[in-house]
């Protein structure tokens, strides 16, 4: 038995392949080398023939293909005859609680914009789209307590030109997109019709800024009872857009700062009304604005809910696995308890050692196979030095968390300049994220629950000790890691605490800015070969410059 999920809006398309034991996932944009799948043929579908050929198995032989009502038509063209199409938001649902392991939880989903509730994608009638949606779930499956929605402005004529931007009522997701776009945040490479928000950034770039604007940005968000909001999408985008003309940089990083605090606000009150409504302690979010780790630890600490858990594809590319998901538990029938819950985000296609071996032979670059590689990396990074890291299958989502990254100590300083500058080639006021055993994660963080996926921002209590991973506001974006989810890395956070006293390394994407993260070992090899990096892991093998 296999199901298909595809997932996938505007940008994001990604595919996920279940047998109801293993998982499969990866995003279009891995493989086809273009940020967020910008240009894709999604008749070819490359994430699709990954994910069914790691299964061992064939589109003719998958049983059910299922996809949201934002997917593209072309992504699913081939299985058009037996294809199941879902709500966009109960997908997101379905990926954050199956992903969790829960029992019973409720589930947040916030986005720019979801499935339509009101009119129909063509045609130039009034339309209105779902943007904050309330679930609970359990064993019985993924229902809908509430749903937030607003006034849909598009320029479609068509079917397919639906899938542009379009201006949302009561979004929380467009406040910020407009905020993210009015600062120059935004993806504009050559494949790209309409600029991609790269919200990150925004988030990055708040802590610079003072709260001169909060108070103007917050008049156009009414909190509602029960927890609604509603916005003028038009009045949010005239507000930020006369703010940020002739900009410098103060009055940049205050307009994201106006939209981080106003974005806070309203998350924990829809958090808030969900718990009163639930009565529930354990909450799931997903949707791309969950991606918003800040605004995540702010929830976790001002509401009543206890444990939280975001998944790792937050965003639209994570559908495919709500798809698949719902696949297998609404179409299969496989109890919600079974379904294949995330013990790591190591969910992409695997690569045979020997193709490894092979790319790095190819390259002629100077590489050995160490007794314990885990040992030398730790001394290299003990001396300053900056490792790649490439092994096993890559993660579903846009975090490195060792199996796709870059490793460096997170001291002193500096190192985060260098990073940004000479490495990745980023905007200078980016963070870096750190990573730390799990058992140790109390030491360094004021969390209090594991972090696995990068998702939740929190205090760095130590920040003299790792002064490169703390953010200029005191705070960080840690990974905690077990050691059942990647034994290599996790010895190496040991060994560079047996040699430097620190147990907590800074961990950021293989990749520089405007690229997908490497996927492939032969990426690996020639994206180390272009970038300032000291030494390369691919496999078990330690790669050197020339």
């Amino acid at each position: 038995m296999t199901v298909l999920g595809l997932g996938g809006s505007g940008h994001d398309w990604a595919s996920c392949a279940t047998d109801g034991s293993r998982l499969v996932a990866v995003d279009e944009e891995r493989l086809m080398r273009s940020k967020y799948g910008l240009g894709a043929d999604l008749l070819a579908g490359v994430s699709r023939q990954a994910c069914l050929g790691q299964l061992g198995t064939t589109a003719a032989e998958v049983e059910h293909v299922v996809a949201c009502e934002l997917v593209p038509r072309p992504f699913y063209h081939s299985f058009r005859r037996r294809v199941t199409v879902i709500n966009h938001h109960l997908a997101h649902a379905y990926s954050a609680f199956g992903a969790s392991g829960m029992s019973r939880a409720a589930v947040l989903v916030c986005d720019n914009s979801g499935s339509l509730a009101v009119g129909d994608k063509s045609g130039s009638a009034a339309r209105e789209a779902e943007t904050i949606s309330s679930f609970v779930a359990d064993e019985q499956g993924v229902r809908l307590l509430d749903r937030v929605s607003g006034a849909h402005v598009v320029d479609a004529d068509s079917e397919s030109a639906y899938y542009q931007p379009g201006e949302t009522d009561n979004s929380l997701g467009h406040l910020y997109r407009t905020a993210s776009l009015a600062v120059g945040l935004a993806y504009t490479g050559p494949k790209t019709r309409f600029p991609v928000s790269e919200d990150g950034k925004t988030m990055g770039l708040a802590p610079y800024g003072d709260e001169r604007f909060v108070d103007d940005l917050a008049e156009l968000v009414t909190l509602l009872p029960g927890g609604g909001v509603s916005i003028s999408a038009s009045k949010v985008s005239h507000l930020l857009g006369r703010l940020a003309q002739d900009a410098d940089f103060d009055t940049r990083a205050a307009i994201a700062r106006a939209a981080q605090e106003v974005l806070e606000r309203a998350l924990v009150h829809c958090a808030r009304a969900l718990h009163e409504r639930t009565g529930l302690t354990d909450l799931c979010i997903a949707g791309g604005v969950g991606l918003n780790s800040v605004a995540n630890g702010r929830i976790l600490k001002e509401t009543p809910f206890r444990r939280l858990f975001v998944v790792p594809a937050a965003g639209d590319n994570g559908i495919s696995l709500g798809c698949a998901y719902y696949g297998l538990h609404e179409l299969e029938g496989v109890p919600m308890a079974d379904l294949p819950a995330l013990r790591n985000a190591y969910l992409g296609p695997e690569y045979p050692r020997s193709r490894a071996r092979e790319a790095v032979a190819a390259s002629g670059l100077p590489a050995r196979t160490p007794e314990d590689l885990p040992g030398e990396v730790a001394a290299l990074l003990a001396e300053g030095r900056i490792v790649g890291w490439w092994d096993g299958r890559s993660e579903f989502g846009p975090r490195a968390l060792g199996h796709r990254s870059i490793f460096a100590a997170p001291f002193p300083a500096s190192v985060r300049d260098h990073l940004n500058e000479n490495v990745k080639f980023r905007e200078w006021f980016r963070p870096y994220a750190p990573i730390i055993r799990a058992e140790r994660s109390d030491e360094f963080f004021d969390l209090g629950q594991p972090s696995p996926y990068m998702l939740i921002v929190t205090k760095v209590t130590r920040p003299d000790a790792i002064p490169a991973a703390a953010h200029v506001d005191g705070t960080a974006r840690h990974q905690t890691l077990e050691e059942h989810q990647n034994p290599a890395v996790y010895r190496l956070l040991g060994e560079f605490e047996r040699l430097t006293g620190c147990p907590v390394l800074l961990n950021t994407s293989f990749n520089v800015a405007g690229q997908p993260i490497v996927e492939t070992p032969e990426e690996a090899v020639e994206a180390f070969a272009s970038m300032n990096l000291d030494h390369l892991v691919v496999g078990d093998q330690l790669v050197s410059k020339a």
